[in-house]
């Protein structure tokens, strides 16, 4: 084998070596370095394999996969790996932003809480969707419409909110023209007047008011000796019901017991004249008998009253021809 020919087998061993080592300390890297986690979203906002992972700002690791998920394509599953030791926690939230302005899209995750239970390799990040630029701009539109459809409004609301203003204003120098100032120095001379020929009759009236004060204050002291009572009275009747109301319970309660027996019995009675109805309906016919021939024999004693006496009757006697 000449030399060029071991040179070039050498140089290809070389390279299938370094990249089987490449390989292999990327693998071990991503085994045993970074731990791997998933979240769905549904606008993934250009979102890449490569992409920066951003826990609370601080880049730990990078995008993976972005795909439509399995079980539902309308969400975006996005497979992401991160530095071991990082505290990924369930209260964690994942969502499609940015560095900065003109930086290309990442993930950033929130920091969660450090009570929250720490997420195991593998699960599911909850996420929380961003605004999409389009729907920025679609509010924006929006926005921009309504104010078009609010300054069209002004537009013409507001010279006929002028124009009243303008009427308001001259309402209000009219009523404080010279003319309406003396109608109101009149009113209040003439005020000031009834208040100085009145006042004897309003402090009457005060006095009056207040001797009416005076023997309210009596009255009502003298009605305190009679709540007293009434509440005497109240607390008796309070304690005649508690005193009476055991016995009268327990009177009741032997009502009832009482009331209880009476229906057993009549249900007792019942069974007995329904088992015997038959019985006492022949003792009623018995009885019926027995009543008609007492009637027929008292009707024979009353004709032949003697029949008590003589066993044997005697002929009846014959009409002479």
């Amino acid at each position: 084998m000449s030399t060029e020919a071991k040179v070039g087998v050498f140089v290809i061993a070389s390279l299938l070596v370094l990249g089987s080592a490449t390989y292999y300390v990327r693998t071990t890297q991503i085994v045993r370095g970074q731990v791997p986690y998933r979240t769905y979203l549904r606008y993934a906002g250009g979102l890449a394999p490569g992409a920066a992972v951003l826990f609370g700002g601080i880049k730990v690791g990078q995008v993976t996969a972005v795909r439509p998920a399995s079980e539902d394509p309308t969400r975006i599953e996005i497979a992401f790996d991160v530095k071991t030791g990082t505290p990924m926690n369930r209260k964690s939230t994942a969502q499609v932003g940015t560095v900065s302005i003109m930086s290309s899209p990442a993930l950033s995750i929130t920091t969660g809480s450090n009570d929250a239970p720490r997420l195991s390799a593998g699960e599911v990040v909850p996420s929380q969707e961003a605004v999409s630029l389009e729907e920025i701009a679609r509010r924006v539109a929006v926005v921009a419409e309504s104010a078009n459809a609010l300054m069209t409004t002004l537009g013409t609301e507001v010279p006929i909110l002028t124009g009243e203003a303008r009427k308001v204003l001259g309402n209000l120098n009219e009523i404080s023209g010279p003319r309406n100032q003396k109608h109101v120095e009149r009113l209040l001379a003439d005020l000031n007047a009834l208040v100085s020929r009145e006042s004897p009759k309003i402090a009457q009236i005060t006095d009056q008011i207040s001797e009416l004060t005076k023997h309210a204050d009596s009255v009502v002291v003298s009605l305190e000796p009679v709540v007293a009572n009434v509440d005497r009275t109240v607390t008796n009747v309070d304690n005649t019901v508690k005193a009476v109301r055991d016995p009268l319970t327990k009177d009741l309660a032997e009502l009832e017991r009482t009331l209880q027996q009476a229906r057993a019995l009549l249900e007792s009675v019942q069974d007995v004249v329904r088992d015997n109805e038959g019985d006492i309906g022949e003792t009623v016919r018995n009885l019926r008998t027995t009543s008609e021939n007492v009637r027929a024999l008292s009707e024979s004693l009353k004709q032949r009253p003697w029949s008590l006496v003589r066993t044997k009757q005697p002929t009846d006697r014959r009409v002479p021809e």
